[in-house]
């Protein structure tokens, strides 16, 4: 059953300075905060690591396999995601919003989620609480830990609750159409010839990395927005289905659906 809730992930590079580590970008988290202060729909937001948990983890050469890795750096890593999640959660209550901070590892297992405590995050939606979950270092098996991302627990979430709708807001224009120019592709559908080595990325494989969990959440029948996070005023328009610069993948309607 599809919730009334909007899923936003704010990425580490709009809210962070990425080439300066453990630096916050104030001014970018202060203007999208008060925008989102002024939305009455409800709703879960996840961010990235940026210069916070990214800088870590590539320091302690962390990845999304499980692996045994340095329990100093799995220390690290997941303190400096609770410190960006705090500068988060306090620069909200000062807007008088009502977050929740809630650890990744809270709401799955062995990357898989937990159904029910995903719904919850939603129930409290109702409550006018915003859940605010992020990327980080988390157990996997015995001795194994491994890196999830805020884009895989955008899917993750996604699958689970069928939000109302999806927002990524990146730190570029939206998805190009090539690696070296700047034409943004404003709306890719089931049948558009868009490959991965067509996606322009940054040195992380960042974009990348958003566009194939995109698609995933795509295939669930969800439109999922890719918007300017630097410029608050489109996450607004995509969030009130007005017209902005962007791009649109939109969700895959099942064959039942279609006909009806």
């Amino acid at each position: 059953m599809r919730q009334e809730v909007v899923l936003i992930k704010l990425g580490g590079s709009v809210i962070t300075h990425k080439e300066k580590p453990m630096s916050v970008n104030n001014i970018a988290i202060d203007r999208i905060l008060k925008a989102l202060a002024s939305v009455k729909v409800p709703i879960i937001l996840i961010h990235g690591g940026g210069s916070f948990g990214h800088y870590w983890s590539t320091k302690y050469d962390m990845h999304s396999k499980p692996e045994k890795y340095s329990s100093e750096g799995i220390a690290i890593v997941h303190e400096s995601m609770i410190s960006l999640n705090h500068i988060i959660v306090k620069s909200m209550l000062k807007l008088r919003m009502k977050p929740y901070a809630v650890p990744p590892f809270s709401i799955i297992l062995d990357k898989k989620p937990l159904g029910k405590k995903i719904f919850e995050l939603a129930s409290m939606t109702r409550d006018k609480i915003t859940p605010v979950t992020y990327g980080d270092i988390v157990y996997r098996t015995p001795h194994k830990y491994s890196i999830l991302s805020g884009d895989e627990l955008m899917s993750i979430i996604s699958s689970v609750i069928k939000p109302s709708k999806v927002i990524f807001a990146v730190n570029v224009n939206g998805i190009y159409k090539d690696p070296y120019g700047d034409e943004v592709i404003p709306l890719i559908e089931e049948k558009s010839s868009v490959n991965f080595s067509d996606v322009k990325f940054d040195v992380t494989g960042g974009m990348k990395r958003k566009f194939r969990e995109a698609l995933k959440i795509s295939l669930t029948g969800i439109d999922v927005h890719f918007v300017n996070g630097l410029k608050p005023e489109r996450i607004l328009k995509a969030l009130g289905n007005k017209k902005t610069e962007g791009t649109v993948i939109k969700g895959k309607r099942s064959s039942t659906r279609n006909a009806r």
